[in-house]
């Protein structure tokens, strides 16, 4: 006998209380992307734009985060 069952809490008795509950659904799996994954033409573009410009000022620019951004550019050379 359950600790449940003792105190006479029996599945019925909680779905009376509580409701009919649905089980859960699966929730999207998140993928974390690499910077490698952002087209070519945008790492270019964010490569060579003016470093006054601030990671969530491209990042808002591009539609994408922050950390590709840092990503992108501290690991490509600077196409000229």
């Amino acid at each position: 006998m359950s600790l449940l069952e003792k105190l006479g809490l029996t599945k019925q008795s909680m779905e009376k209380m509580l409701g009919v509950v649905a089980p859960s659904k699966k929730t999207k799996i998140k993928r974390y992307r690499r910077y490698e994954t952002v087209p070519a033409d945008i790492r270019e573009a964010i490569i060579n734009e003016h470093p006054s410009y601030t990671c969530r000022e491209l990042a808002k620019k591009y539609g994408i985060s922050n950390s590709t951004i840092i990503e992108i550019r501290k690991r490509k050379p600077k196409i000229e």
